[in-house]
Order: C-alpha cells, then structure tokens, then sequence
C-alpha cells in the first residue's frame, strides 16, 4: 500500500523539476529559434537531459560551463539520440555531434574549448542547416531591434528564420 502512495509522489517530483527548471530562448543567426532549459548550475549540467523519452524539436537544454576549457559529454541514461552543438566564448559554433548514440557511456568530445553547449533533439542540426560558424544569440525579446532583421511568427516558438 505503501508503494502505491510512493509512486504518483515520485511521477508529480519528477514533473515539478522539470516544470521549474529555468527556461531561456536563443537563435541560432540566421536559421532557427529554440526555447531551451538552463543548465548553469553543476547539479543541472550533470543531470542535463537524462531519462528523458523525447525532446520537442524547438527545444533543447543550454549548458553554461562557466569557464571556456575542454568538455566531454555521454549519453548515460538518456534514452533519445540527441545532436550536440558546441560553442565558444564568443557565441559561435565550433563543432558539432549529430545523432548520438542512447545510453551510451563513450565521451562526446568538444575538440575545442569551449565555454556552451547545446543539446537538440537528433536531427535538428541537418533540418536547421547549423554549421560551424554559425553564431548564437542568446535570449530573444518581441520587439527589439532584433525584429528589424528576423521575421518569425508570435505564435510559434520554434521556427526557420527568414532574413528580410
């Protein structure tokens, strides 16, 4: 009886921490907006997206390590293939990883040092045309002078940008 008790207390945790998990918003220059779950801090960078079953194709989890050094990653316990975008100091993109392996424990390396990292739901790198190069803007406000230069729709979240 107990355990029965225990379960939804653990179903409605598990749902609380990912709903109060710190969201932010960022473009990939010139190709696609993503909301994206904060990983700032050492707890959430090493949980990062771990049994999760799927990623919405506009969303992902940004890591913030602080410090520009090397990084390596793995796919322990997470079941979904993911394509990890690396980025340096200065915003832009210097390496990629697409298609990872679930589950597994071989390192994802940076190659580089870097000081972000983005993690996408597999696939989103080719669909999006993100490269080497590409530059990030992190965070997005309607109405600034950003929306001079990208046109997106209000409503969606997660979109092609097309450059007017």
């Amino acid at each position: 009886m107990k355990i029965l008790f225990l379960v939804p207390l653990l179903i409605l945790s598990l749902l609380s921490e990912v709903s109060c998990r710190e969201m932010g918003t960022l473009i990939v220059e010139n190709k696609a907006l993503f909301n994206v779950e904060l990983a700032n801090e050492r707890s959430t960078r090493e949980q990062g997206l771990m049994f999760r079953e799927s990623l919405a194709e506009c969303h992902g989890m940004w890591f913030d390590f602080a410090e520009t050094k090397l990084v390596s990653m793995w796919m322990k316990n997470t079941p979904m293939s993911l394509d990890i975008v690396f980025v340096n100091e200065t915003l832009v993109v210097t390496h990629l990883i697409e298609s990872t392996v679930p589950y597994s424990l071989a390192l994802l390396k940076s190659e580089v040092p870097v000081r972000y990292a983005l993690e996408l739901a597999s696939g989103v790198v080719h669909l999006y045309n993100i490269s080497i190069g590409d530059r990030i803007i992190i965070g997005k406000e309607r109405g600034n002078d950003r929306d001079k230069f990208y046109k997106y729709s209000e409503s969606a979240m997660c979109a092609q940008l097309k450059t007017k």
